[in-house]
């Protein structure tokens, strides 16, 4: 069962829920009553905000003039107009009141978003009206860049439309709220509506121009490579009999033809280069403003070299304080990596220090300025 507007409760179907009083928007600051309307000497009208536009205030003015030349002349054709007059002023207020009642909104978030770039948010337009359709629709994200007009909704039906908007900062932030407006068929107010959304979207790091990644250079103990399973090229630990699934290009030929056996070399396994981007999240000090901005930019470096790499293929591993993440390639690692790139949060000096073994050359660090 769908809720009416300015009942304060959810629509299970929909996925959205109609916002009551005290109910905060996105990127609005609190107010008494969100779904309250006023005229314009702040009386409250239930149910829908209500907007007068240049036309209510010429209708005004004109309609007690015609009254008056209607009355002094006794013209029946001026009592008509009259008449037409104020009868299309109610008529046009039910129609629009009734397409507002009766449309229903819901959006869904992107597949990925990232700060300062443009992302389409996909909304759903629903008329539940079983007999009138609904026209020229305006929908107008709250809080956020973006609007569209959608033509006509046919009764009981949806019509699905793309809005490009901008998130400003990286993060989880909640889908915005949706102001639906309604004009038709005269004008002579803008009546509207907010559907707060349910929802969430994580919001990557701002793409930035990033130049050559740096590489933290983690120290790792060598470990013997299985036998007959080391890395070509390795130093040669030490000799011994052929055993099945040996690579026979590690034949040593000149032991072979001296013991009459195959001897093969057993090599040990080179130390792989570092494909850890390690990020240092201590700041000098925590509560600067300068160096938390900093600090942003810092991390879109990071997760801008971090999508370049992985985009070329090649494995990338994050070091986040006392977080790891091991190098690996894919969607969903390359996902994981933006992820914990766009929850990151700056803390103090000590707070959360990177493992010892991460060396501070190739370290993204912000150092104060001396």
């Amino acid at each position: 069962m769908s809720a009416e507007p300015g009942t304060g409760r959810r629509a299970t179907k929909a996925g959205f829920r109609a916002p009551g009083p005290g109910t905060r928007e996105f990127g609005d600051p609190p107010k008494a009553n969100e779904r309250t309307g006023r005229w314009g000497l702040g009386g409250a009208f239930p149910g829908f905000a209500l907007k007068p536009t240049p036309a209510f205030w010429v209708f005004i003015v004109a309609v007690p003039v015609l009254g008056v030349a209607a009355l002094n002349t006794g013209n029946n054709a001026l009592y008509l107009l009259l008449s037409l007059a104020l009868g299309s002023f109610v008529a046009s207020g039910t129609f629009s009141r009734h397409t507002l009642r009766r449309i229903r909104v819901a959006v869904s978030p992107p597949r990925e978003a990232f700060a300062g770039a443009a992302v389409e948010l996909e909304l759903e337009v629903t008329n539940t009206s079983g007999w009138l359709p609904a026209a020229l629709v305006v929908c107008r994200l709250v809080g956020a860049p973006g609007h569209a007009l959608v033509p006509v909704v046919p009764p009981r039906g949806s019509v699905t439309l793309r809005v490009p908007t901008v998130f400003g900062r990286r993060g989880r932030r909640p889908l915005p709220a949706v102001q639906v407006e309604v004009r038709l068929p005269l004008g002579f107010f803008i009546k509207s509506v907010r559907w707060v959304q349910d929802g969430e979207v994580l919001v990557y790091p701002r793409r930035v121009r990033a130049g050559a990644a740096r590489f933290a250079g983690l120290e790792r103990r060598e470990d013997a490579a299985a036998p007959g399973r080391g890395r070509r090229g390795g130093e040669v630990e030490q000799l011994r009999e052929f055993r099945s699934g040996d690579d026979r290009r590690d034949i040593h030929w000149k032991q072979t033809a001296r013991q009459q056996r195959f001897i093969v070399m057993e090599r040990r396994e080179r130390s792989l280069p570092s494909r850890f981007l390690a990020l240092d999240r201590q700041l000098p000090r925590r509560d600067d403003a300068l160096l938390l901005d900093r600090f942003e930019d810092l991390v879109s470096e990071v997760a801008s070299s971090a999508l370049q790499q992985l985009r070329r293929g090649e494995p990338v591993g994050l070091v986040i304080g006392g977080a790891v993440i091991t190098p690996g390639t894919g969607v969903a690692h390359t996902r994981r990596v933006l992820a914990q790139l766009a929850l990151v949060q700056a803390v103090g000096p000590g707070e959360d220090p990177l493992p010892p073994l991460a060396a501070g050359a190739g370290v993204y660090r912000l150092a104060e300025a001396r």
